[in-house]
């Protein structure tokens, strides 16, 4: 039985994609999306992963991600 490479990086790309939302999930997960999001997007997560780890959608996300640019940093 010949398996179709396809499917086996499909499969190690939705396991590999639940692994980087745990951490993700993690590293934010007491924090606000205002909060979180930014530190995420700086981690190389886009907008729809991003939105996966707080269970809302990609727009809410990047508006969120258009705030934080707006906002003098902390320093």
């Amino acid at each position: 039985m010949e398996v179709d490479q396809d499917e086996i990086l499909a499969a190690i790309n939705r396991k590999l994609s639940i692994l980087i939302n745990l951490e993700a999930y993690k590293l934010v997960g007491q924090m606000t999306i205002t909060e979180g999001a930014p530190i995420l997007k700086r981690l190389g997560l886009d907008p729809s992963e991003i939105a996966s780890v707080f269970n809302t959608t990609s727009g809410t996300v990047k508006v969120r991600l258009s705030e934080a640019k707006k906002k003098p940093s902390k320093q």
